[in-house]
């Protein structure tokens, strides 16, 4: 399987090598400017990744004093705390182990970080910071959607893992045996640790049916305001990088640095730009099937009663969900809420995912895979039950 997201890597990376090639002879139309706009992502991706991950520390605190312990006092491992606001591979993977019971609870707490803690500190963000503001109320319905979703997704990938017996690598590491148990999970373990999940969903699920309008707002509110609060942590760090006052005047600096140091040479600088050099290959294929199979993708739109760009919406989010967001302007409002409420779960299902997966759990991938599509396909249903009468009522 880690045959299968080494391809996917190096097929963007062929189109990263077209892209270039067709910017040089027009960066402004098809495949060059689609290369161009994906290089240029990495300053819209960088500004909420450097504000989350500035705030990692103060992150790990509040898990650890105050909703680690109340997850702890219902049987749920409080690693998966962490990972309902942060994402596995943006510091969630190295938190979950580091706050986790057992080896079983840190690999559950991962699940759920590729899930919520994605969604929640990734999906949110960028989204709000790169789409229209008149897509904003579709960005809303969709994660709302999708989020009732995660339980189900959790609970297919664990099943699996416990059904099969699956082994894993006891430590964060990218070379160390996959010969740990999952200790500390079996059945009444994992149904413990959805608990929270599944309250906070079905608490959703009846606000979003009885008060649409006012849980849209809601939801735009919480954006703005961590919209908000991550362009301060980032403003405020990069004055400390260049003048180190805050530190002189405070007598200490409790965020992390933004940019690689020795300490760390993979922080919110290195994450952004990696995800960016990604996109140029992403953007150009994502392009490719979305004008080189109008047919196909129509007659499987049809089927599930989606247009062939809400089709293509659905393959670009398996990518990378910002090359979802790179398709959304061009998607009747209908595909917008459906998309996004499948990217909830499915986002990155074959690219950013697959491959963090491949470095640090091999093991993990089928599993995973299985567990973020049938969420994913099962966002979709509740969206259309949920949601659609909101855009139709619009």
């Amino acid at each position: 399987m880690e045959l299968v997201g080494n391809s996917i890597i190096y097929l963007m990376m062929g189109f990263v090598l077209v892209g270039a090639v067709a910017s040089i002879r027009d960066a402004e139309t098809g495949l060059g400017r689609e290369f161009v706009e994906g290089l240029r992502s990495i300053g819209q991706i960088f500004l909420p990744v450097a504000g989350i991950m500035a705030a990692i520390p103060y992150q790990s605190a509040f898990v650890e004093r105050t909703a680690g312990p109340l997850f702890g006092a219902i049987g749920a491992d409080p690693a998966i705390a962490a990972t309902s606001l942060i994402a596995v591979d943006m510091g969630g993977y190295q938190l979950a182990q580091a706050t986790a019971q057992s080896t079983g609870g840190w690999i559950m707490a991962s699940v759920v970080g590729y899930l919520a803690g994605a969604t929640i500190i990734f999906t949110v963000p960028v989204g709000l910071a790169v789409l229209d503001r008149a897509d904003h109320r579709f960005l809303a319905l969709g994660v709302m959607s999708g989020v009732l979703a995660i339980p189900v997704g959790a609970l297919v990938t664990t099943t699996i893992l416990l059904v099969s017996g699956t082994t894993v690598r006891g430590e964060v590491s990218a070379d160390a045996p996959s010969d740990a148990p999952l200790s500390g999970l079996d059945t009444s373990a994992v149904l413990l640790n959805l608990v929270p999940l599944i309250a906070f969903v079905v608490v959703l699920a009846v606000a979003l049916r009885l008060w649409p309008t006012a849980m849209i707002r809601l939801f735009m509110w919480f954006g703005r305001f961590l919209d908000a609060a991550l362009k301060i942590v980032l403003a405020v760090s990069i004055v400390e990088h260049f003048t180190g006052v805050f530190s002189a005047l405070l007598g200490g600096w409790g965020f992390d640095p933004v940019i690689a140091d020795a300490e760390d040479q993979y922080r919110a600088l290195e994450v952004a730009g990696n995800i960016g050099i990604m996109l140029a290959g992403a953007f150009p294929m994502v392009y490719v099937l979305r004008k080189g199979l109008p047919r196909p993708l129509g007659a499987l739109g049809r089927r599930i009663g989606m247009s062939p760009e809400g089709t293509a919406g659905l393959l670009a989010a398996s990518a990378n969900v910002l090359a979802l967001f790179r398709l959304v302007q061009h998607m009747p409002a209908k595909d917008k809420v459906l998309c996004i409420a499948y990217a909830v779960c499915a986002a990155f299902l074959v690219g950013d995912h697959l491959a963090f997966t491949a470095n640090f759990q091999p093991n993990l991938i089928l599993p995973l895979l299985a567990g973020k599509l049938a969420g994913g396909v099962l966002a979709i249903l509740l969206a259309h039950l949920i949601a659609l009468r909101s855009v139709r009522d619009a």
